[in-house]
């Protein structure tokens, strides 16, 4: 005779997928022919650190992984917010209403992800993380 999963047993692996699911964050995370999975923590914080090319000041935008990346907000000096706005809006309004599932840079200058203790460099290319479970 075959032991087959009771009831319980299945509300229990559903209950713990669940739990899993709503805490850890599974993430492809694709560095030109490379692709690695990684998992975040919900509610980790991450940032994305570039020098603008045109004020050539520092820029780090911050974020939270939730559901998907979310809670944006930039740090930088006056001159290049106002390159990015055109002076007409205060960003971090604007960038705390965004949210995506999928973060794609590229830089020929540099650019670096962090999220929690996990850290990219680009230069000269391309980097796409995608959460892989977005509920």
């Amino acid at each position: 005779m075959k032991n087959r999963p009771t009831a319980m047993a299945c509300a229990l692996l559903g209950i713990v997928l669940a739990a899993v699911g709503l805490f850890l964050k599974p993430a492809r995370v694709v560095v030109g022919d490379r692709s690695t999975v990684v998992v975040f923590r919900r509610f980790q914080e991450g940032s994305i650190h570039f020098v603008n090319s045109v004020t050539h000041k520092p820029v780090t935008i911050r974020f939270r992984v939730r559901s998907v990346f979310s809670d944006f907000s930039m740090e930088t000096d006056e001159e290049t917010e106002t390159y990015y706005t055109s002076g007409t809006y205060a960003i971090d309004p604007v960038l705390s209403r965004q949210t995506s599932s999928t973060l794609k840079l590229c830089s020929m200058q540099g650019i670096v992800l962090s999220v929690g203790d996990d850290r990219w460099e680009i230069q000269d290319g391309c980097l796409e993380v995608t959460l892989l479970w977005t509920f």
